[in-house]
């Protein structure tokens, strides 16, 4: 009977201690009900040092992240969208979705991703993404001063060694006629 008693008592302690706390925050919010805000769009992100001078002229250490956006419920048999946002520490930032994976064997100006991306010989595939927004640092992008059309983005697939590179593209995706290369930008995971 004494432990049921400590236990009810506990208990009547532990609530009490819930409704001040919850008395709190409703005086904290003027005694209004708040909802709690959605956690960001973007989490995880990865951060990757500049490891070429194009990469460190034109992001210097650039955050990673990937989400999923949903379709709106109003568009009918809209599928979810993949992006990717890349945010350089000079303010440079990119958003982009995901168009597809192609062969590295594909060509920009007569020259393959595979060459221009300086590939592995085994890699199968890159991700070709099309550039939704683009925030220049003092004018200059991922394509210098000029608009990104598009951008190829090669991570190892497989244990290795933790690199990134990322080949912004002018005029159309890669393997069309009117698309040109911009510098290759490579970063290493810091």
């Amino acid at each position: 009977m004494l432990i049921r008693a400590a236990a009810l008592a506990v208990l009547v302690l532990g609530l009490s201690a819930c409704n001040q706390g919850q008395s709190q925050g409703e005086a904290d919010n003027g005694g209004s009900a708040q909802l709690d805000a959605p956690a960001p769009e973007t989490e995880p992100s990865r951060v990757f040092a500049a490891a070429n001078d194009a990469a460190t002229s034109t992001t210097g250490q650039l955050t990673v992240a990937m989400t999923l956006r949903l379709p709106d419920a109003s568009q009918a048999n809209a599928d979810a969208q993949e992006v990717i946002s890349l945010t350089g520490a000079n303010g440079t930032a990119i958003e982009a979705q995901t168009v597809s994976a192609v062969s590295p064997a594909t060509q920009v100006e007569g020259q393959t991703l595979r060459a221009l991306l300086n590939l592995p010989v085994e890699e199968p595939q890159v991700i070709v993404y099309r550039v939704t927004n683009e925030t220049k640092h003092n004018g200059q992008g991922i394509c210098g001063g000029e608009a990104a059309s598009h951008m190829v983005v090669w991570e190892p697939a497989g244990p290795g060694e933790p690199v990134m590179k990322v080949l912004g593209v002018i005029g159309g995706a890669p393997g069309s006629g009117g698309a040109r290369a911009c510098p290759l930008l490579e970063y290493r995971r810091g």
